[in-house]
């Protein structure tokens, strides 16, 4: 039963997110371009960047057998090789799931036999699945048309803007033939996409 308190499947340790909102000092009345012509202003002046950055660490995973064999509950393997530098392979998680290989070190594991539990915890702590590390930025402007005529607001929006890659789950069932592996992207992950946009707002 000890085996069964664990962190939480939940568990996001680290988390941060943050927002910067910074107006450009270029065009009428600003730092640069105080004087500008309004033709001029109109286009490079009074501009507004936005940027939110999340970074957050990934969830703890759940090893179990591939191939139960325990007639009630949830069989696991025996951890042979305790510390979290030996459970991995040593690559690193991006590196793993570029190139299709085994993320998880299948060596420190042991099948516990016929109808016995194994001893691995529920969760670990130290083998955790790929963060989020996302950079979202985004470019606007807004021109007052002038009493009812209401504004327009122009923007151009950058998200996922580093480019930054999320893989999905390693195979965490010991004894399969792709045990470790990383075969897919996280779910909701998108590649870096752009898009340009004007709304009227009375």
């Amino acid at each position: 039963l000890k085996r069964e308190w664990s962190v939480s499947a939940n568990d996001a340790t680290n988390r941060l997110v943050a927002s910067v909102i910074f107006l450009v000092p270029v065009g009428r009345g600003s730092l640069v371009g105080t004087n500008m012509n309004r033709a001029l202003d109109a286009v490079i002046g009074g501009w507004q960047v936005t940027a939110l950055a999340t970074y957050q660490s990934g969830q703890p995973l759940d090893i179990y057998m591939g191939n139960p064999r325990l007639a009630d509950g949830n069989q696991r393997p025996n951890l042979v090789c305790p510390g979290s530098t030996r459970l991995t392979t040593g690559i690193s998680i991006h590196a793993a799931g570029r190139n299709g290989t085994p993320w998880l070190n299948s060596s420190c594991f042991a099948d516990p036999g016929d109808q016995q539990a194994g001893n691995v915890p529920r969760y670990f702590s130290q083998l955790r699945s790929d963060g989020i590390h996302e950079a979202d930025i985004s470019l606007q402007k807004i021109y007052n048309l002038g009493g009812r005529k209401g504004q327009i607001e122009a923007h151009a929006d950058c998200f996922n803007c580093t480019n930054s890659e999320r893989f999905g789950l390693p195979d965490t069932g010991y004894g399969d033939s792709t045990f470790g592996v990383i075969s897919s992207t996280a779910g909701g992950y998108l590649p870096r996409n752009m898009q340009l946009g004007l709304r009227y707002q009375f």
